[in-house]
């Protein structure tokens, strides 16, 4: 018979320990393997593992519930064994366990899981029944997926509404990430801040925060005279978008305070930033951003887009306006959501204005003192800490002015700049000379604002007080000469000229 084996042979058994003698031959249709055999061995337990190992395994002794006379006994009882367990297998009600089993169709027909009638009628879950290899959690984790998956389709349609908010691109994404440029530009250098019961934010003052504010707080004044915008808000916004000045994209060469994208003037500069998908999720893509020649024209070309508004709507930003906003808190209760998606974003803005007094620039600047000579001083906050002439067994060429790192510099009369540069001594410094051939030199600069060839008016900054070149501290080291020459003995003393 196919499939069968016949065993033909004669067993010798001697008690007395003498050897066990198998003489058997196995005729199979199914196997090329004949064994005919005669085993001789002292220890019965071998003739056991010998001709069990190529028949079959003895891993379910249970299932065949064997003899004694089958355990005990000889190989060739054991070989026999095998062949009886096998039908039994799949009739065996107690398997529907095992992890060779799932694939069997009488699994789905199991009445013991209420929640299978409804999953099949699902098309995306077919894979769940192929899944038994968790036979303990088959209905929790079902259901957990299958709340999942319903939150995901309705996450799916809220996304597909979102894309229509696509007004803000030119100006808002730069906000939200700056992370890259993004994440980094929001809040990198704005002090601690707390909230009050009312929601208002206070902010503690910050000495960096402040030596920003005097870099940008007089340009803002005068552009946002010309605009019709209020200045302090500029100046908190600046403050909020650059992180006072200390993200990339604002650093020098790029000046880009507000994260505006696109290019001035031809200038550009690529950063990576993060995107709103419209649900949430945040990808990172390369943009180009605005690069500028100093915080000035930074400045300027944002007051430009606040007036111009965007693409097809002048009036976009309109509502910031002087005369549509009353107060400072109406322009930035008005950009919150349109320039900016933070929530309190005008709380935030307006503690940075009280904190910092910023509304100072909002009024009219107070006419520069001018010296009977015809010259400014060219710093604000200052106190005079080297005078002009011999000092120490040298002599001084000029007039120190100590103040702030960041102080802003001011032409001290109007005329052109000859020179912007780094120098072993002076450090980063400016000479402009003037209509009536003298010339002032400002030395030790944090850093400068103009370039060689600009025309200057008096009173307009051209850099930024620091401690440069020679120095032991921040001040401005101010010289005055006759002519062009910057020689020692046609030097003039500048207190007399400025005070004179």
């Amino acid at each position: 018979m196919k499939g069968a084996t016949t065993v033909v042979g004669t067993v010798s058994v001697f008690l007395s320990q003498s050897p066990l003698m198998v003489q058997a031959s196995e005729i199979s249709s199914e196997s090329t393997e004949q064994e005919t055999s005669q085993v001789t061995s002292t220890n019965p337990v071998e003739t056991e593992s010998t001709p069990a190992a190529p028949v079959e395994t003895e891993t379910d002794p249970t299932n065949t519930a064997p003899t004694p006379e089958d355990t005990e006994g000889t190989g060739d009882a054991v070989t026999e064994t095998p062949t009886e367990p096998a039908p039994e297998k799949p009739a065996t009600p107690e398997e529907p366990t095992e992890p060779m089993e799932p694939t069997e169709p009488e699994k789905p027909v199991e009445p013991t899981k209420p929640i299978e009638p409804t999953t099949p009628e699902k098309p995306k879950e077919p894979i769940k029944p192929v899944k038994p290899a968790q036979p303990k959690e088959p209905v929790s984790p079902e259901n957990k997926e299958a709340e999942k998956a319903q939150p995901t389709e309705e996450a799916e349609t809220a996304s597909e509404v979102q894309p229509e908010v696509p007004v803000e691109p030119t100006v808002v994404e730069p906000v939200q990430v700056v992370s890259t440029v993004t994440s980094p530009i929001t809040n990198s250098e704005v002090p601690a801040s707390a909230v009050a019961s009312d929601g208002s934010i206070h902010f503690e003052k910050d000495e960096s925060v402040e030596s920003f504010i005097r870099k940008i707080g007089e340009p803002a004044r005068k552009i946002g005279q010309e605009n019709e915008l209020y200045a302090s808000v500029m100046i908190a916004q600046a403050i909020l978008e650059s992180g006072s000045g200390s993200s990339e994209l604002s650093k020098a060469p790029n000046y880009n305070l507000f994260g505006i994208k696109g290019s001035h003037e031809g200038n550009s500069v690529s950063f990576n930033t993060q995107e709103d998908q419209g649900n949430g999720s945040m990808v990172t893509i390369q943009d180009s951003f605005r690069k500028y020649s100093n915080y000035e024209e930074s400045l300027d070309d944002y007051a430009e887009l606040l007036k111009e508004g965007v693409s097809g709507n002048q009036d976009f930003y309109s509502g910031a306006w002087k005369t549509n906003a009353k107060t400072y808190e109406e322009a930035t209760k008005f950009l919150t959501g349109k320039y900016a998606t933070d929530t309190q974003y005008n709380q935030k803005l307006n503690g940075l204005i009280e904190t910092y007094e910023l509304t100072e620039y909002d009024k009219e600047a107070s006419e520069v003192a001018v010296s009977t000579t015809g010259f400014v001083i060219p710093v604000k906050n200052y106190t005079i800490s080297s005078p002009f002439g011999p000092r120490g067994g040298e002599f001084h060429r000029g007039l120190d002015f100590a103040a702030a790192q960041g102080e802003p510099i001011y032409a001290s009369k109007a005329g052109t700049v000859t020179a912007a540069e780094f120098h072993y001594s002076w450090g980063n410094h400016v000479t402009i000379s003037h209509d009536d051939g003298m010339m002032t030199l400002y030395a030790h600069q944090a850093q400068y604002v103009v370039q060689p060839g600009d025309k200057v008016e008096q009173g307009q900054i051209i850099g930024y007080v620091g401690s440069t070149g020679n120095s032991t501290g921040s001040h401005l080291h101010f010289e005055v000469c006759k002519d062009g020459s910057l020689s020692a003995n046609q030097l003039m003393n500048p207190e007399t000229l400025l005070f004179g």
